[in-house]
C-alpha cells in the first residue's frame, strides 16, 4: 500500500509491506505532518525498515536526520547527491521557468547534514525492506536522483517530473532540472516499466502513460524507449 504524505512544499510517501518503508521526508518543519501521518497509519518511527530518500534536496531529506534518531532505520540515498545532504544545502536550483526563478529564494533553505548509511549507484531490491519492488537511478534532476518501481506497476518518482497546479491526472516537468538531457533519458527508463501511475514528489500523482508526452531531447529530437533518438 502506498500512502502520500503531504507537506509544505513536496509529498513524502510511506509504503506498507511487510516492513514499512518512508520514501523521503520533507522539508525541514514538515517533521509533526510526518509523524502525525505515521501515527494515523499505525506505525511508530522505530518500525520503520529504511528511509530511502529521492534525492537530497531540503524538501526532501530536510527531516532525515531527525527521523533516523527517532527511527533507527537506515538512510538511503544515491552517491550523487551524498554531497549535498554532508553540506546540508540544496546546491545548484536550475530554473527551467519563471516559476522557477519565482520560487527558488523561498524553497533553497538548509537543512540538518547527515551522513547517509546506504549510498548506491545504480539500484536494488526493496524486498529485503519489506517491500516489493526496486529502486531505479533516475538522474536529471541532480546527478543523485532515483524513484522507486513497485509491484503494483506504481512508481515514485521524486522530481523528474511534477504533477500539474491545475488539472489532475497531468504532468508537467519540474521547476528545476541540473541536466535536461540526463532526465529525459531517465523518463525514457521510466516509461520502459510501463508504469500504471506516477506519484511525484510535488503536486498530485498521474498515469504512467504521461511520461510518453516528455520522449523528446531539448534540441526537439523524439526518443525511442531504448533512448535513442528516432
Amino acid at each position: 500500500m502506498l500512502i502520500r504524505i503531504k507537506g509544505a512544499i513536496s509529498n513524502c510517501y510511506l509504503l506498507l509491506g511487510e516492513k514499512p518503508v518512508l520514501v523521503d521526508t520533507g522539508a525541514p518543519g514538515d517533521l509533526k505532518r510526518i509523524l502525525a501521518a505515521l501515527q494515523a497509519n499505525g506505525v511508530e518511527p522505530k518500525q520503520l525498515g529504511l528511509i530511502l530518500l529521492t534525492h537530497g534536496h531540503s524538501d526532501h531529506a530536510g527531516c532525515a536526520a531527525e527521523l533516523k534518531r527517532r527511527s533507527g532505520a537506515l538512510i538511503a540515498l544515491h552517491t550523487g547527491d551524498v554531497r549535498l545532504v554532508r553540506a546540508g544545502e540544496n546546491g545548484v536550483l536550475a530554473a527551467q521557468d519563471t516559476m522557477g526563478r519565482i520560487v527558488r529564494p523561498f524553497v533553497d533553505e538548509q537543512f540538518e547534514a547527515f551522513e547517509p548509511d546506504l549510498q548506491f549507484r545504480d539500484g536494488f531490491s526493496l524486498e529485503p525492506h519489506g517491500i516489493k519492488g526496486r529502486v531505479l537511478a533516475t538522474p536529471g534532476h541532480t546527478l543523485g536522483s532515483a524513484s522507486v518501481v513497485l509491484a503494483s506497476g506504481e512508481a515514485i518518482i521524486g522530481d523528474v517530473l511534477r504533477g500539474s497546479m491545475l488539472w489532475p491526472n497531468r504532468a508537467s516537468p519540474h521547476f528545476f532540472c541540473n541536466d535536461p538531457e540526463l532526465n529525459n533519458l531517465s523518463i525514457v527508463r521510466l516509461a520502459r516499466e510501463g508504469l500504471m501511475r506516477c506519484h511525484p514528489g510535488i503536486f498530485g500523482s498521474f498515469p504512467g502513460s504521461e511520461l510518453q508526452r516528455f520522449l523528446a531531447t531539448t534540441s526537439g529530437q523524439v526518443m525511442e524507449l531504448s533512448g535513442e533518438p528516432v
